[in-house]
């Protein structure tokens, strides 16, 4: 299971490098995101991964940010106000609408771009 994985690599790094957890669970997490996007072939689409910390499994979400009308400039991450009444009528101007997408799988490639990730944080 590739959550086992994730909880491994983190306990891992923690150890080596001395970084917290924390640290390092958010490093996998803009792997993942960073991963995500370019499997879509774009890195014009905005992304979130949250991974449970004491699981390690975890749900990736595409996101769009409510914007105004004369700053919607990008359709793959960005929403006007009316757009988003349609999905929700509680979002505002700032605020973010989110789908859940596909996981990427985390294997060898993720776990190296998080590592570099981590290293470039430390």
């Amino acid at each position: 299971m590739m959550s086992k994985e994730i909880l491994m690599v983190v306990d891992a790094v923690s150890n080596e490098k001395g970084v917290s957890r924390n640290v390092i669970f958010e490093a996998i997490e803009s792997a993942l995101a960073t991963a995500t996007r370019k499997l879509h072939g774009s890195t014009e689409i905005d992304c979130r991964v949250a991974v449970d910390r004491e699981t390690g499994d975890y749900e990736t979400f595409r996101v769009w940010t409510v914007v105004e009308e004369e700053e919607y400039l990008d359709e793959a991450s960005q929403f006007t106000v009316e757009q988003v009444a349609e999905k929700d009528k509680s979002l505002g101007l700032g605020d973010t609408w989110e789908e859940k997408i596909e996981n990427l799988e985390f294997g060898r490639i993720a776990a190296q771009t998080a590592k570099q990730v981590i290293v470039q944080k430390v």
